[in-house]
């Protein structure tokens, strides 16, 4: 299972280590009361991910989704909402990446997990049948390494 050691050895890598910034005290507040007010909780990869680390502008892995950093709001908060009230998604998933070409990866606040969602599949969400990654590190690991690296 991926952890927290690797997913920051990847992101120190020098395809990341441009565009990594760890957060100051007064910014890794903010992200945490707006991950908590969506019920994240405190001990999930997710949190502690990016309540450390902005994590936006990563070089990631070619053809995937742009992930985006709860600050600032502005960029964050609008993709959450308009997933939950225009694709009705279940209040227990967060579009964390940008929701460009009408999908997006979506954390389950509830298990830590990590969904590929496109408009239309919210059975299969539901169904627990589409791609998933079983934990955010495992998404992380996935996503900051390319296909050739694998």
């Amino acid at each position: 299972m991926s952890s927290f050691n690797t997913v920051e050895k990847l992101l120190s890598e020098k395809n990341h280590a441009a565009c990594l910034m760890q957060k100051k005290t007064e910014k890794k507040e903010s992200t945490e009361n707006i991950l908590l007010e969506y019920g994240v909780k405190k001990d999930s990869g997710f949190f502690k991910l990016y309540t450390k680390y902005f994590l936006r502008s990563l070089n990631c892995r070619s053809g995937a989704d742009e992930i985006v950093d709860p600050l600032p709001t502005r960029s964050f908060i609008p993709r959450v909402k308009f997933a939950h009230e225009v694709w009705d998604i279940p209040k227990n998933y967060i579009l964390f990446s940008t929701g460009e070409g009408e999908g997006g990866y979506l954390y389950n606040i509830e298990d830590d997990s990590v969904w590929d969602f496109q408009m239309g599949q919210q059975q299969q969400l539901a169904d627990g049948t589409l791609p998933h990654w079983d934990s955010f590190y495992e998404f992380m690991e996935w996503y900051l390494t390319d296909e050739e690296d694998t």
